[in-house]
């Protein structure tokens, strides 16, 4: 027997010479069906590879799920703004969905404001939980706190190691890292030292920027292990200018990996002191890193 491309219960009962009301009762276990009929229509299922149709299930009850989006300020970051945006266009249409969709932003410059959000958050027991958990330890709390509640979390963008959410959205920070230094060794053969900078005010407590520096170190023990490498925290603000040049003064750096959308920032101050031998590879293209591709960077 083939597959159908989307068999419902209406199939089911026909192959099954059954009547829908039976199929219904098999599939949920409920009333009262003979053994022999349980064995012929759950062997149905399985050839057909039938899946019950969640959303159609909802509406039919009609129930709305309550799901709350917790993500980073999209004010304070034009990649934040990007994903704030893909969330609005998917709130518009979620209500024929039957869910709907609540936004809480936090501060990612700070962690206290993810921690008072993720109480209101658990306050109001939403039916699930999609969230950005820029801070390790904060986001693991929060997981665990609605772990408790028996509300299923989703993590996009950013995961957290060691944890088992519903699913996660994203790329995977440990292969991007890996994959960014076979591109920086494929290109820089001026053999100097690999910079890994990050912008971030307590990297211990960021997991996708500890998991991208993770993959692109392991890249280069395996394959190039004599190639020296250093790792910088550069301060979110101008200072960063300052750390930037005293690090290629004293250090031979010939490629720089940025673990943030921040890399357009690195670009703009080594067009600016006249350095392009430096390569430098990135993530994300926001308009600012952008706009420095186009400048021939």
């Amino acid at each position: 027997m083939k597959k159908m491309k989307n068999p419902g219960i209406k199939d089911i009962a026909q192959l099954a010479n059954v009547s829908i009301g039976t199929v219904d009762r098999v599939l949920h276990n409920r009333g009262r069906v003979s053994q022999h009929t349980i064995q012929k229509v759950s062997k149905i299922v399985k050839q057909l590879g039938y899946k019950p149709n969640i959303l159609a299930r909802t509406l039919a009850i009609n129930k709305f799920f309550r799901i709350v989006l917790l993500i980073p300020d999209w004010k304070e970051n034009e990649y934040w703004e990007q994903v704030f945006k893909g969330a609005q266009n998917f709130i518009s249409k979620s209500k024929q969905q039957g869910l709907d969709i609540e936004l809480y932003f936090y501060s990612a410059e700070g962690k206290s404001s993810f921690e008072k959000i993720g109480q209101k958050i658990l306050q109001s027991q939403p039916d699930g939980v999609i969230m950005i958990p820029v801070f390790l330890n904060e986001g693991r709390s929060f997981y665990e706190q609605c772990c408790n509640l028996s509300i299923p979390v989703i993590m996009f963008d950013t995961n957290i190691p060691e944890i088992k959410p519903l699913s996660y959205i994203g790329i995977d920070s440990y292969q991007s890292g890996r994959v960014a230094a076979e591109l920086l060794t494929m290109t820089d053969h001026k053999m100097g030292k690999f910079a890994i900078l990050h912008f971030s005010e307590e990297l211990a407590n960021a997991p996708h920027l500890l998991e991208r520096e993770k993959g692109f170190i392991s890249f280069l023990k395996e394959e190039c292990p004599d190639r020296e490498y250093l790792v910088r925290c550069l301060d979110n603000q101008n200072h960063y200018k300052e750390e930037l040049k005293g690090i290629l003064e004293k250090d031979n750096i010939s490629s720089i990996f940025v673990s943030t959308s921040k890399a357009y920032r690195i670009g703009s101050y080594l067009q600016d002191e006249k350095n392009p031998s430096v390569t430098l590879i990135g993530y994300d293209l926001t308009s600012q890193n952008i706009r420095l591709l186009k400048r021939g960077y």
